[in-house]
Parts: structure tokens; C-alpha cells; sequence
């Protein structure tokens, strides 16, 4: 049987579309894959091959080193295509050049594939370039955990003098021995510092300081590995060239939409549902209802969709006039090829104007927690009306909410969509006894609010409402947010 190949290849930083063509193909080809802890699952899916977990994290490790180079020579000796999927790069702190030796002295082919490296990425990510013209020209990569027993351990006295950008990877663990060395070895104290944790994964964020009180920092906001020191003068371009943090609080269903949305702005989203949705059994008499009305009032796609799924609500509004409020209500309602209007204003006062030259009976459809005053206005200006509940807004229970309020201090911008968004992260917060390091992250951070409803309620709670669109959509939001950059 002919002998198989290895492939060691770099998976990059962490976002699944930093990976290299090159790196692709050769998953897709493969018939087993031995790869790390630091990677994201995505480059995963949907390969054929045999997939080995040899992941490696502090303290714990699956296969020692060399273990896994004996997993690497029996899968190639049995005649197969292998690739070392490593995070990075595989010859930057990778040991990927430990297993191409192992390899090459049993006779093996083996080839690698460079990756990028988080050293470089992660930094450019957070919006700090590691040489800047005028800056620093001189780049200095070390990592932060070296091997126990070491012959040559890092000289961090000599490393404090060379001057320019310094990335330190791995270093999280051993942040406090390792700046404390820089700083012994005469490093300013006021050297512009920060960390990335995170870097090209979701959960992505930049502490920033200085060397002498980045320890603090990083112990402040919880900070968590993989996570990246960068010091340097290059650390403060990052006060302009890093995106902006932007916490979007809608239910799961809309996150991924809006998460382009903002990433099309130039944000940096970070999904955090306060909400989730709850469908509710439909009233007793519900036909007869409808039936009675003349127009049918939508307030958001989610109404929409939940009515029109139901075959018994279906039925009773082919003869009805539909109304939209907002575009993405709209939007709906085209999909399902239903006829509608739309106020020029997305307001009692648009809904006025569309409706009061009319008559007849109004129903809306919408939610149990849905905001009262456009039903009210219209009953005021002499309209019968009547509000049917589709669905409950109810706690989203989402762990990614919880990391939201614990790491709060790291957000830029808060966008609350809904009164509901607005009351249940204030809640959700005082549960998790949170509530003050989320509100001082709150007067720091700009606040958005969709909607006069949205602003009246955090105005209730006591937040500060600082941008509100004219329209009251997110994409407005977007807008009126970017525009204050």
C-alpha cells in the first residue's frame, strides 16, 4: 500500500472565511482530519473525512504532543490523506514543525499550508495595525507560556528594550509575571497596552490601557482565553480604526439579519437576544372577529408570519384591507403575496391619516406586550378597534445575554429595539446581581432606541436615550448611528 500524506494547514485567526482556498480544497479532499481546540466548528461541517479532536488547552490535553505525531504517521502509513488542521499558522507557536520532522523521519510526505496568524489578525481585527508608518516599522511575536524546564527561557529584560509593537501570545494565564517582567526591564509604564480576546470569533473584544494598569483591566472586565497582549504606540490607532461594539438584543430569529445589517454599517455585532417569542393559542370566537373588522393591522413581521402559518386566520383575511406598520412588516406580507397599505409615518398619527377618511371596524394582530398607544390614539379619534395577542414577549433565558451583562463595559453601542429589550436586560442584569456594573456601562456607552415607546420605557428605567431615527426601523438606526461616528 502506498504511503499517504500530511498536510499541516492553518485555519487562521477564527472566522471561517479567513481560512485559505488552498486550506479548503484540501478539507474537502481529506480522509481524516486531526484538528485543534481553537477552532470554529463551521470549518467542520460537511466534510467526508474521519474527524480526530487531538485539541490541546491548558492544563488538559487530549493526546500529548507525541501522541498525536504517532496518530499522524498510522493514519498516513494506512495509505491516507491526512490534514493537521491547526488554529493560525502552523509553524507560529503551532509545533507544526515537530510533527513535519516526526513525519519526514519515517518517510512520510508532508506539506504545509500557511495560515494567518492570530499575532497579526487578531490585532488588525481590533483595529490595530502591528506597523504603522510613522509608528513603529519593527514587530516583535513571543509567546507568553513557555514550556517548563526550558534550556533558553525568554530574556523579557532584552525584550523590553527593542522597542516598537510586541504581541505576546498565550500569555493570558501568566499576563501579570509577564507585564511585570516588561516593566522591570524598563519598559514604560505609560506604554499604550491592550488585549484581544477572542480575535476573529464572535465574541471578539479589545481591552485597551497601558502597560502599567492593563493587568487591572484585563482582571476588571473577565477577560477570557484566547486572548492576545499587543503593546505598543500602535495601540491607540486603534481609537479610530476599531469598529465600533454594537449589542443587538432582538429575539434569535432576527439576529443573524441584523447582525449583517450592522456588519454593512461597519459595527462589529454582538448577538445577545433579550427576548424570545411565544406563541399563544388563538382566542375563542377568533372568526367571528375577524370576520367583523375591515382592516387588519400588522405592528411587525413576526405577527405576520405567525398569522399567516395559521390556517384558521388565513382564511378570514382574504376580504380584509391590510395595514403594514414599518417596512419589515411590509416586507412580510409581500413575501406571502398579500396586498397591503403602509402610513407614511409609522405612528398613530400616519395611522390616523391612512385611516380616518375610512370606516369600519379595526383589529390588530400582534403582541400581548405590543405598545397600546396607536390602538388607543385610533379609538380617540372615534375608530372601534380591537387588539387580538398572536404571541407573548417573554425572558430570552440566552446565555449570550448573560455574557453581555457580565462583559457590559465593552460595548459601544446598545440597540434596543423593543420596550421589551430595554426591561428585560435591566431585569436579567439585577438578577445576576450585575445591575450597577451594567448601568455605569450604559452612561458610558451610546444608547439607541427604536421607537417612542422603546425610549419612553428606558427613560422609565432610567437609561439615557441618545440617538432615536426619525424612521423606526433598525436599518435607520444604522444610519443615524453611523453618522455620529
Amino acid at each position: 500500500m502506498a504511503r499517504g500524506k500530511v498536510y499541516l494547514v492553518g485555519a487562521g485567526p477564527g472566522d471561517p472565511e479567513l481560512i485559505t482556498l488552498k486550506a479548503r480544497r484540501l478539507l474537502s479532499e481529506a480522509e481524516v482530519v486531526l484538528y485543534d481546540r481553537l477552532l470554529n466548528p463551521q470549518m467542520l461541517e460537511g466534510l467526508k473525512a474521519e474527524l480526530i479532536d487531538v485539541g490541546k488547552c491548558a492544563g488538559h490535553h487530549k493526546l500529548t504532543q507525541e501522541e498525536i505525531n504517532q496518530l499522524l504517521i498510522e493514519k498516513a502509513e494506512e495509505g491516507k490523506m491526512v490534514v493537521r488542521l491547526k488554529g493560525g499558522d502552523p509553524y507560529v507557536f503551532g509545533r507544526g514543525g515537530e510533527e513535519a520532522l516526526a513525519l519526514l523521519d519515517r518517510g512520510i510526505a508532508v506539506e504545509v499550508v500557511p495560515g494567518v496568524t492570530s499575532a497579526i489578525a487578531a490585532p488588525g481585527l481590533a483595529g490595530i495595525p502591528v506597523t504603522h508608518r510613522g509608528v513603529t516599522s519593527a514587530l516583535t511575536i513571543v509567546t507568553g507560556h513557555e514550556e517548563p524546564g526550558k534550556d533558553s527561557p525568554l530574556d523579557w529584560g532584552a525584550i523590553a528594550h527593542l522597542g516598537g509593537t510586541l504581541v505576546v501570545l498565550m500569555g493570558l494565564s501568566r499576563l501579570e509575571k509577564n507585564v511585570g517582567a516588561l516593566l522591570e526591564g524598563g519598559r514604560s509604564a505609560k506604554t499604550p497596552a491592550a488585549i484581544v480576546e477572542k480575535g476573529g470569533w464572535e465574541g471578539q473584544r479589545l481591552v485597551r490601557g497601558t502597560l502599567g494598569d492593563i493587568v487591572a483591566r484585563a482582571r476588571e472586565a473577565e477577560v477570557e482565553s484566547p486572548a492576545i497582549l499587543v503593546v505598543g504606540e500602535v495601540v491607540n490607532l486603534s481609537q479610530r480604526l476599531a469598529r465600533k461594539r454594537i449589542a443587538i438584543l432582538r429575539p434569535d430569529a432576527q439576529l443573524q439579519e441584523s447582525g449583517k445589517l450592522a456588519e454593512d454599517y461597519g459595527f462589529l455585532p454582538v448577538p445577545a437576544p433579550a427576548i424570545s417569542l411565544r406563541e399563544l393559542p388563538l382566542p375563542s370566537g377568533l372568526a367571528a372577529r375577524l370576520d367583523n373588522a375591515k382592516f387588519v393591522v400588522f405592528t411587525s413581521a413576526n405577527g405576520v408570519r405567525m398569522a399567516l402559518q395559521k390556517e384558521e386566520v388565513r382564511n378570514h383575511l382574504k376580504d380584509k384591507t391590510i395595514v403594514a406598520i414599518g417596512p419589515k412588516t411590509g416586507q412580510a406580507l409581500k413575501k406571502s403575496g398579500r396586498p397591503y397599505l403602509m402610513p407614511e409615518e409609522y405612528s398613530s398619527e400616519g395611522l390616523k391619516k391612512l385611516l380616518q377618511s375610512r370606516t369600519g371596524k379595526v383589529v390588530f394582530l400582534r403582541s400581548a406586550l405590543g405598545a397600546r398607544y396607536l390602538a388607543d390614539d385610533l379609538r380617540a379619534a372615534g375608530l372601534e378597534v380591537e387588539d387580538i395577542a398572536l404571541y407573548d414577549v417573554v425572558p430570552s433565558d440566552d446565555p449570550r445575554l448573560d455574557d453581555l451583562i457580565r462583559k457590559a463595559g465593552g460595548i459601544d453601542v446598545f440597540a434596543f429595539t423593543s420596550s421589551s429589550t430595554a426591561r428585560y436586560l435591566i431585569a436579567r442584569a439585577k438578577e445576576l446581581g450585575s445591575e450597577e456594573a451594567l448601568r455605569k456601562a450604559l452612561s458610558f456607552a451610546v444608547v439607541a432606541a427604536i421607537g417612542k415607546p422603546t425610549a419612553q420605557e428606558l427613560e422609565r428605567l432610567g437609561v439615557r436615550v441618545d440617538v432615536m431615527p426619525e424612521t423606526f426601523t433598525f436599518q435607520a438606526m444604522l444610519e443615524e448611528l453611523r453618522r455620529l461616528q
